[in-house]
């Protein structure tokens, strides 16, 4: 397999700057998640990555060899796209079998890598099937078959999994994980599912404007995001503005609401974001100690999900959200005045920029 490394990118499209300095080492073996909004340069990246378009500055590396200038069919690259691009008059096998052929590969070795691709994908009975006789996740399957095996370096993945409905695409979550795991290539893979990227990423990178926000495992993003945008971005997140004293803000009705006392300090004039799931809602006031925050609030709306329900609370004219498990809320009515309560080490310091 293969690391690799992408040093000061940056692309231009005319006027828009789609990429800017953007640095980010790809581990060998690992499954990197790049994420963002449309329009952050997920895509533009993955592209220069393989070879489709080539960068205007910076560098990229695959184990140690330089390839800005070494075309897409010489970089030992696998891609799969949302739409598959199969080809309809070819059979599943055919397809998968399409690289060995232009390679010139000999017949028995075609047939034999084709029947362990299929295997590896578990459609091994399915062969003979044309594009339109089978399942959008068979289709997938097929595609990321057709992508590997030809034994590539790097395996780029372009929202793979846009086109399936939601079931299907958690299924082929465990699939994708399950076969990358099992091969064990460098996996890199561009998402606007959050989910998505939390469930299938050994580390995540988030991209706005085209420059990289932050990169870290999920649990390192998700917990201590570096700014507003990045703990908005990958789950959702209550933000608390106000004037900074030692240990946390003063809100504009005078409350206070701390973060733990070693957080690490920031720039500028911080805010508190705080996740719905780490919020509770009771009726009555808690006991007040050192490590609670607590809140007045209003409820307003009740959304339930099966095992949860989303809460919708006015707190000083701002909304907040609360994720409860549906036991936790026994006793707490649909409207009224409750109180909202969180432990200062779930107060996380997330500056504007």
């Amino acid at each position: 397999m293969a690391d690799v490394r992408i040093a000061g990118i940056g692309k231009n499209f005319g006027d828009t700057r789609a990429l800017d300095d953007v640095s980010i080492d790809f581990r060998d073996g690992e499954f990197f998640g790049l994420l963002g909004p449309s329009g952050s340069g997920k895509t533009t990246l993955l592209r220069i990555i393989a070879g489709f378009i080539f960068a205007d500055r910076g560098s990229v590396v695959i184990d140690d060899e330089p390839v800005e200038t070494v075309p897409v069919e010489k970089r030992e690259i696998g891609m799969v796209f949302q739409n598959y691009v199969l080809f309809p008059n070819m059979s599943a096998a055919d397809n998968i079998g399409f690289g060995l052929r232009v390679r010139k590969r000999p017949a028995a070795e075609i047939s034999a890598r084709v029947a362990e691709a299929l295997a590896l994908v578990q459609l091994s009975d399915l062969g003979v099937r044309r594009p339109h006789q089978l399942s959008g996740g068979q289709r997938q399957r097929i595609a990321l078959a057709r992508a590997i095996i030809t034994k590539p370096r790097v395996l780029l993945l372009d929202e793979p999994l846009g086109a399936l409905d939601k079931a299907l695409r958690v299924d082929m979550q465990i699939e994708l994980k399950r076969i990358q795991r099992e091969i064990g290539i460098t996996t890199i893979f561009v998402t606007h599912d959050q989910e998505e990227a939390l469930t299938l990423s050994d580390r995540i990178g988030i991209l706005k404007d085209g420059r990289l926000v932050q990169s870290g495992t999920p649990q390192e993003v998700y917990n201590a995001p570096v700014n507003q945008f990045a703990a908005r971005f990958l789950g959702e997140a209550n933000i608390f503005a106000g004037d900074a004293i030692e240990d946390g803000l003063r809100l504009g009705d005078g409350g206070i609401i701390r973060w733990a006392a070693d957080a690490a300090s920031t720039a500028g004039r911080p805010v508190i974001a705080v996740r719905p799931e780490n919020m509770t809602i009771s009726v009555q006031a808690p006991a007040r100690e050192p490590g609670l925050n607590i809140l007045p609030a209003r409820l307003a709306q009740k959304i339930f999900a099966g095992p949860t329900v989303t809460c919708l609370l006015d707190c000083n004219g701002q909304t907040i959200k609360v994720l409860s498990k549906v036991a936790e809320l026994r006793g707490v009515p649909d409207r009224g005045d409750v109180w909202i309560s969180w432990r200062v080490e779930n107060s996380m310091i997330a500056p504007a920029v």
